[in-house]
């Protein structure tokens, strides 16, 4: 396996300043100044990207406290420290609001080469601590790793979730464990959704498993029940490739499978998103109260892992 290469392309203000980094199997494109955000990654077996993007014009101020649906919501963000819109629960910080997915990818990120790869640093605003992500390549892998440490001398609970838009360009199955219990969160206009369902069939008789082949103008929003013990996998059968997502934290950080799938609802687009995390809800103050939500004691830090693998599909 040939070594990784690292570019940087500068085209106009200092908001435009992708790096690219890649290597034999896979090539990315990282935005520091736009939250870090990875807009592309692409199989090079068959030049496929993995990534959800649209035909944008990049932002040329703050996307801070924006709406998603307002910045360019493509590729892969960094939700945190929650995902929808809502509160944070006790002291110090009760009832200061969380923006829309968060802040970080809002935030332009302190960014420094590394092999085969970039670190990205976030500083809170809102609320006192520092997260960082070093992604690099590995092979045919692209490992990202986290380390969230709490500035305050409190503790602090958060909602971390890897947000991947990824591309429906190409039929894909969801490769997940039979009757595995998920709850139903909401769809794609964020009416809530109550109940509780086996993997991969909802209530209504939707096949989760096979995103391409679900109903248009609809949008999904699932979470497991129980803490990640195990990868998922994503198939791709026309393309006859795969890409394997693995969690890991070596502190014990659990986080939980949320799967997206969007058919249009959201935005008229069709893209979906397997998005290891850290609460199972969208908003803080509900994933605090379902006691799932991450914490990291005062002063303390917290670290996880998540690798993504392409590779052939023979089945």
């Amino acid at each position: 396996m040939g070594g990784s290469s690292f570019t940087s392309r500068l085209s106009g203000t200092p908001m435009s300043q992708p790096i690219n980094i890649e290597n034999d199997s896979l090539r990315m494109e990282v935005w520091p100044q736009l939250g870090g955000k990875i807009a592309s990654l692409v199989d090079k077996a068959d030049g496929f990207d993995l990534l959800f993007n649209y035909p944008a014009e990049f932002p040329e101020r703050s996307q801070y406290d924006l709406p998603y649906n307002k910045g360019w919501y493509a590729g892969w963000d960094e939700c945190f420290p929650a995902i929808a819109p809502s509160k944070y629960v006790g002291h110090p910080y009760d009832g200061i609001p969380v923006p829309d997915h968060g802040e970080v990818w809002s935030l332009p990120a302190i960014a420094s080469p590394v092999k085969d790869g970039i670190t990205t640093v976030w500083h809170g605003l809102r609320f006192g601590y520092r997260l960082t992500r070093t992604v690099h390549l590995d092979g045919p892998s692209v490992v990202a790793e986290y380390s969230l440490v709490n500035l305050a001398p409190f503790e602090f609970r958060f909602v971390w979730a890897l947000h991947p838009l990824m591309s429906m360009a190409a039929p894909v199955e969801l490769d997940v464990p039979r009757g595995m219990a998920f709850r139903m969160s909401h769809d794609a206009l964020m009416h809530e959704i109550a109940g509780e369902f086996q993997w991969p069939a909802t209530a209504q008789g939707d096949d989760l498993s096979k995103p391409s082949s679900l109903r248009g103008g609809m949008g999904w929003k699932v979470y497991s029940s129980h803490p990640i013990s195990a990868p998922l996998a994503v198939r791709y059968p026309t393309r006859n490739r795969r890409l394997e997502i693995h969690y890991s934290s070596d502190d014990g950080l659990p986080a939980y499978w949320g799967v997206w799938i969007n058919t249009g609802g959201w935005g008229t687009h069709h893209h979906f998103g397997i998005e290891p995390t850290t609460g199972r809800f969208d908003q803080l103050d509900r994933a605090i109260k379902d006691h799932s939500a991450g914490m990291v004691e005062p002063l303390g830090k917290r670290t996880w892992a998540v690798r993504m693998t392409v590779g052939a599909h023979t089945g």
